[in-house]
């Protein structure tokens, strides 16, 4: 017995690092398929809702549906990246002006506290240079556009070939009890994917524009950009609320010659993300993805080591799918059960005659 037993843990190591070097090897090639496939299904997702809006009893966009989202994706993806151009003209045009107060407050901390500020805290604020760090930011998001073409393409078949779909699995399953739990495998990924995605949306969308409100009110520079910027981090389990708060407080740290904007940004930001993603986000994800918070930190750390941001911002998809799959199999369902937050995985194989 403990033969097989090693043969098979040892089997089950080496496949698991070759997928790892698949994926960090692949990476240029992988990375863009796998943002294709997300936006093909919000695209997919989006043109089934507008086929289905009705006015006056009637649905005028069900033969639409699909030029219209791809119209509305278009607009919202270059919308963004117009968005990061623009501010970062700005902010290289008010970089000055930021060093000047970050050297202001520095003054004003050694006059109340009677203590010299270290050399290498004054070192840092008369470099400081906003306009690059924050061009370095915009930089690091704008790279993702440059595979923009090669995810357009994939993009373009997956939507050409959706519609042949169904026909490839009825003609790979003939067997009808294989191709149905085939079918529910698929049919789990595609409701418990897309209910997470449009959760998500709707959270991340309540939190940016609460996030806006306070930064109107507080009147930090760029407030547009920085409740885009909350919108997309929060994306991120964890690290992207953080970085959100982090990133448009620190601005307001250099922007003006006083602490309490910085202060009442950081309690109110702060105050926001907690309210948001303890006490909101879970009464609306409830227990719908089913996943250990432990295993969301890991999935979250391993895929940002292999694909970075845009491995964090995949980490929670790729999990759900993965732990669906492994339900489906005997041989790893136990697996699956330890990815679970409560052990209470769907029963992978329904009675059913279809």
């Amino acid at each position: 017995m403990k033969a097989p037993l090693i043969q098979t843990v040892t089997g089950v190591i080496i496949a698991l690092a070759a997928t790892i070097a698949l994926l960090i090897v692949g990476k240029p090639l992988l990375l863009p398929f796998a943002v294709a496939i997300i936006i093909w299904y919000v695209i997919d997702a989006m043109a089934a809702s507008i086929r289905q809006l009705r006015i006056a009893g009637l649905q005028p966009f069900r033969h639409l549906g699909l030029v219209m989202a791809l119209v509305v994706i278009g607009l919202l993806i270059s919308g963004v990246f117009s968005m990061i151009g623009d501010t970062v003209e700005q902010v290289r045009g008010a970089a000055p002006g930021y060093q000047d107060n970050a050297q202001t407050i520095l003054g004003k901390f050694s006059r109340v506290t009677g203590l010299e500020v270290a050399p290498v805290v004054q070192n840092w604020a008369s470099q400081l240079n906003m306009g690059k760090l924050v061009g370095q930011i915009a930089t690091g998001v704008m790279a993702l556009a440059g595979d923009a073409g090669m995810v357009a393409i994939y993009v373009a078949f997956l939507l050409l070939e959706q519609r042949y779909f169904s026909v490839k699995i009825r003609l790979l399953f003939p067997d009808k009890e294989r191709r149905n739990k085939v079918q529910s495998v698929l049919h789990q990924i595609q409701v418990q994917i897309r209910q997470y995605l449009y959760l998500k949306t709707v959270v991340s969308a309540l939190t940016g524009l609460l996030s806006y409100l306070v930064l109107i009110w507080v009147g930090v520079d760029y407030a547009p950009f920085w409740a885009l910027l909350v919108f997309l981090l929060n994306y991120i389990p964890t690290i992207g609320s953080l970085v959100a708060v982090a990133l448009p407080t620190l601005l307001a740290l250099v922007q003006f010659e006083t602490v309490t904007p910085f202060l009442v940004l950081r309690i109110s930001l702060g105050s926001l993300q907690m309210l948001i993603g303890n006490v909101i986000e879970p009464r609306l994800l409830g227990s719908s993805l089913n996943l250990s918070p432990l295993v969301v930190i890991l999935a979250l750390s391993l895929w940002g080591q292999i694909w970075g941001i845009i491995g964090m911002l995949l980490s929670v998809p790729i999990t759900v799918i993965g732990m669906i799959i492994l339900n489906h199999f005997p041989q790893t369902r136990s697996v699956a059960i330890m990815l679970s937050e409560n052990g209470l995985v769907q029963d992978a194989y329904p009675s059913n005659n279809q």
